[in-house]
């Protein structure tokens, strides 16, 4: 089986649900919104999709946990700010979920192409790979409420 496509694929809009919590994730508002060039196949697009709700709904399963016991069932129902009429936490978890899927997919199209021109695009793509991590882990932080700011003192 292929995971990547010389043409175009036609993708439907998978709903991806992430339990009664979290927001459900659409397949193609992820693709408009981290500008995936189509080429992806249904499949890889889904496991990676499904791979990053888990690890995200891991990631915060403590804070997930706390704010069911303060009485939120969802987390639309959390008291937030609003942006465009959506709950900024909302925006985020999306945000950590794209970035994660992203990630993951970059990574592992790089050795696609084993060309030298292949390769200095790989190359590129290892800072593109370390910020889209970050926006995963600075949206994580956000939503339980922490600063992107990480401190370690040796």
């Amino acid at each position: 089986m292929d995971f990547t496509s010389s043409q175009s694929q036609n993708l439907t809009d998978e709903v991806f649900h992430s339990g009664d919590f979290f927001p459900d994730i659409h397949a193609l508002d992820y693709q408009k919104s981290m500008l995936t060039d189509g080429k992806l196949t249904p499949e890889r697009l889904k496991h990676a999709i499904t791979n990053a709700i888990i690890e995200i709904n891991r990631e915060l399963s403590a804070w997930r946990q706390s704010q069911i016991e303060k009485g939120y069932a969802s987390m639309d129902k959390i008291p937030a700010e609003f942006v465009n009429a959506e709950s900024e936490l909302v925006l985020l978890y999306r945000r950590a979920v794209y970035s994660q899927t992203k990630a993951n997919l970059t990574e592992r199209y790089r050795d696609v192409d084993t060309t030298n021109s292949g390769e200095k695009k790989a190359e590129g793509l290892g800072t593109t790979i370390d910020e889209l991590w970050r926006d995963v882990q600075w949206a994580i932080q956000r939503i339980k409420g922490e600063s992107h700011n990480i401190v370690e003192l040796i």
